[in-house]
């Protein structure tokens, strides 16, 4: 395996645009049987087909911008949820919160119902997407740190295997159950269902499948960590609260940004203190952590440097995100050096958070938009704290960087003047 550091070496890699270097490494295998060959693990033709359909369809700047309804609406709705939560006045965890909103956002703007909707349809109404996404993490990871279990005939033996299968079948009927719902009634939830996109362009159910398998296990629990990140780091450094819920009040003043408590698309480009946060967030603590590929021609990296074709590559974007070269003080949170002036002379593949090139996630603008827009009306409604230490947390690298144990807050409610009750 051959650790690429370099920005200049990783856009090297990762903004080709020869297929060739698309192929993933063999830390993907374990994923084949719940993704099969949807948009993360496909190569070739067929990636470049289905990814065009969701640039098209479902991640395109006027579909996304469709989406502010569905995230006004879930924040406002976790807004109410972190009310009740904090109403004896105690810390305590919300990544199960933060999950559900995110969870909920993902699948209306896929679906265009909502999870609630679909449990009637299930045969197991007890099975609970958000538990299962964090079962197949370890799941995947059991098999990821023991090279023997990539032998199939070994990891059938395992009894991880069965639960493997019931997992797969449980999300298949998850997504059927969408898919029946949505032949009986019409969108209702402002969603776009990119199923239906899938089916008039002549993709199999089997690919509607693993492509809507695909989009919500990896789209709803990167997010929602990131979000989690978010609010920790505002937790521990009350002066850019401060900031950004200054930012926030200013936009809930304009009636033309923030008409009713709405706040519209163009609002979220005010909160530029907000954002920044949010990009040092993502550096500091990047949810996808590494990027494999495995390279099926030789890849020139410099004049004297060339990679034989079959080498497995890897990008490790923690170390990348704390190169001194650019971020000087990498390890402390410095919201500022993501002003323009401070990162306009950066390396363009410096700070890759979504990845970077053709293979860019494909919903990125889907995830900044909806963390931003629950961030904002969480600033407006609240001021939050905690009592914990960032050098105390444990992250695991499980699949994302997963905290071991959930971060602690305590919430408390803003009134109308802005202070907190």
């Amino acid at each position: 395996m051959i650790v690429l550091n370099s920005p200049e070496y990783i856009q090297k890699l990762l903004g080709s645009t020869d297929t060739n270097y698309f192929g993933k490494g063999f830390f993907y295998k374990p994923f084949k049987p719940f993704w099969k060959d949807g948009l993360i693990a496909s190569n070739g033709a067929k990636w470049k087909f289905r990814r065009s359909l969701m640039e098209k369809h479902m991640f395109s700047f006027k579909t996304v911008l469709s989406y502010m309804k569905i995230f006004n609406r879930e924040g406002d709705t976790l807004v109410t949820e972190i009310g009740k939560h904090f109403s004896d006045g105690k810390e305590k965890a919300i990544d199960k919160l933060l999950f559900n909103a995110a969870l909920e956002s993902i699948t209306q703007a896929g679906y265009g119902t909502s999870i609630a909707d679909l449990k009637p349809l299930l045969s197991n109404p007890e099975f609970c997407l958000t538990h299962a996404v964090a079962r197949v993490k370890e799941i995947v990871m059991t098999r990821m740190l023991k090279p023997w279990l990539y032998l199939d005939f070994i990891w059938n033996l395992h009894p991880m295997s069965k639960e493997e299968k019931i997992l797969i079948e449980c999300g298949r009927n998850l997504i059927l159950a969408g898919l029946s719902n949505d032949a009986e009634q019409p969108l209702k939830n402002n969603g776009v269902g990119m199923h239906r996109e899938l089916m008039v362009a002549g993709v199999s159910l089997e690919g509607i499948i693993e492509e809507t398998i695909t989009l919500v296990t990896a789209g709803y629990e990167t997010t929602a960590n990131t979000l989690h990140f978010l609010l920790f780091f505002l937790a521990l450094h009350p002066k850019h609260q401060k900031i950004c819920r200054e930012e926030v009040d200013s936009l809930y003043d304009d009636v033309d940004l923030c008409p009713s408590g709405f706040i519209e698309f163009r609002a979220l480009s005010k909160l530029k203190h907000l954002e920044m946060c949010f990009y040092e967030t993502q550096r500091l603590l990047p949810t996808v952590f590494m990027i494999m590929r495995k390279i099926d021609i030789p890849l020139q990296l410099d004049d004297d440097l060339k990679l034989p074709a079959g080498s497995e590559m890897l990008v490790y974007i923690p170390g990348l995100h704390k190169n001194p070269k650019y971020f000087p003080d990498p390890d402390n949170f410095i919201p500022e050096r993501f002003s323009p002036e401070q990162s306009k002379s950066w390396h363009p593949y410096a700070f890759i958070p979504f990845a970077a090139g053709p293979r860019k996630c494909v919903g990125y603008k889907f995830a900044t938009m909806e963390i931003l827009t629950f961030v904002a009306k969480l600033l407006r409604s609240y001021e939050w704290e905690t009592t914990e230490r960032f050098e105390d947390v444990v992250l695991l690298p499980h699949i994302t960087t997963t905290p071991q144990t959930p971060m602690k807050f305590l919430f408390m409610k803003r009134d109308q003047q802005g202070n907190c009750e």
